[in-house]
């Protein structure tokens, strides 16, 4: 389960509310205290350098850490019915752990699950034409049918587009945002993240609950945006687009391979994905069928069991051996032939817990595999518009 505000330590809390620490800061904190309680016992001429810190920034960050009001801030996500899962948390995504300098913490509203599907982003341009809302509805619809999770950023055309059709068809979305969950950005984006929670998909941001969205903060947004997702769509984009970066995320930094819908080659907006197709670094797709290929692809190539996480308690397993549960089944994707005794040392189990968690994984290895095997016989099976028809319209912190 996510954690309650009382739940996060005031330590995280801190470091998560000062502005000038950003991930990477978090990071090489971690490393060279030990803890988040070491970084914010530390003095300022002790945090220079971390992250790249200057004197004059990690005065900052000391004065930052002070200043913070973790009792404040957890009244907040009270107030905005908000939870946060800290890195290392079983909730916490799986496909984001892998990622350079992942969020320490995220503060997130829905279900928490959601994150932990197979999944795929889709994003474009804010001011999209029509063809790009159109092609977002009809890819998202078409993913979610098959039980792919819709991950996007919650921004104004491509993004909302992809969002709503996922919800008209019952399917799960994903909405990354590059503020605080507190207020909705934009404003008039308020009655859909209701429903994109209500629905039983999620909110997520990296940024404290009354966060401003300020222009720095997006491109962050963009690389968890990509860490979450097995591939990046981008339906519509310019040359120097926001959904560019997030597609660059996927192939620089994150071993996904993006994908890119062509566009008419005089149009401005289409100008960032036909030339991401010229120049090789994204693959075409023209149906919903190739992205799914892609993202079967890269689930496999990944060999991450937890991509596709089932409910966990609808399966069987007590609350207790979820987070082992998960471990123990990557452990068995990645070593069909691991023996018991190296389950337990790496999980950490006793020995007489061994037997039952390793039922367990090998139970959601099979359900995992199962739901994967009948998506790929559907794609195998229709047509190459097969799926179109419709509309659209259709480590751990303690």
């Amino acid at each position: 389960m996510p954690r309650e505000p009382g739940d996060i330590p005031d330590a995280l809390l801190r470091l998560a509310l000062c502005p000038a620490a950003g991930p990477a800061f978090h990071h090489d904190a971690l490393l060279r205290f030990g803890s988040f309680e070491g970084a914010v016992a530390a003095s300022a001429d002790e945090l220079v350098g971390l992250g790249r810190t200057s004197p004059e920034r990690a005065a900052e960050i000391h004065r930052g850490i002070r200043d913070a009001d973790p009792d404040a801030e957890r009244e907040a996500m009270r107030r905005a019915g908000l939870t946060a899962i800290a890195l290392g948390d079983a909730d916490y995504p799986p496909l984001l752990v892998p990622v350079p300098t992942p969020p320490v913490l995220l503060w997130t509203r829905g279900r928490a699950a959601a994150c932990a599907e197979d999944s795929a982003a889709i994003v474009g341009a804010r001011r999209a034409t029509s063809y790009g809302e159109v092609q977002a509805a009809r890819f998202s619809a078409a993913l979610a049918s098959e039980g792919i999770a819709v991950v996007s950023g919650g921004a104004r055309g491509v993004d909302a587009a992809a969002h709503r059709a996922a919800l008209r068809v019952g399917g799960t979305t994903v909405a990354v945002l590059g503020s605080g969950l507190g207020e909705a950005y934009p404003p008039e984006h308020a009655e859909l993240y209701e429903s994109i929670a209500e629905a039983g998909g999620l909110l997520v941001s990296e940024f404290p609950t009354h966060w401003s969205p300020l222009a720095s903060n997006f491109p962050r947004r963009n690389r968890i945006i990509s860490g979450l997702s097995l591939t990046v769509l981008v339906v519509e984009a310019g040359t120097s687009s926001g959904a560019l970066i997030t597609a660059r995320h996927a192939v620089d930094d994150h071993q996904r391979e993006p994908c890119a819908l062509p566009g008419p080659v005089d149009s401005v907006r289409s100008a960032g994905c036909n030339a991401a197709i010229r120049d090789g670094w994204a693959q075409c797709v023209i149906d919903p069928e190739d992205v799914l290929a892609m993202i079967e692809s890269s689930a496999e190539r990944l060999r991450m069991p937890s991509a596709v996480r089932p409910d966990l308690a609808a399966i069987g397993v007590p609350a207790e051996l979820r987070a082992a549960t998960v471990r123990a089944a990557e452990l068995i994707a990645r070593r069909p032939r691991i023996g018991d005794d190296a389950i337990a040392a790496d999980v950490g189990l006793a020995a007489s817990e061994v037997a039952a968690v390793r039922t367990f994984a090998e139970l959601l290895l099979a359900t995992v595999a199962s739901a994967r095997a009948g998506r790929s016989r559907r794609t195998q099976t229709l047509g190459p518009r097969g799926r179109t028809s419709g509309n659209g319209q259709v480590q751990p912190i303690a």
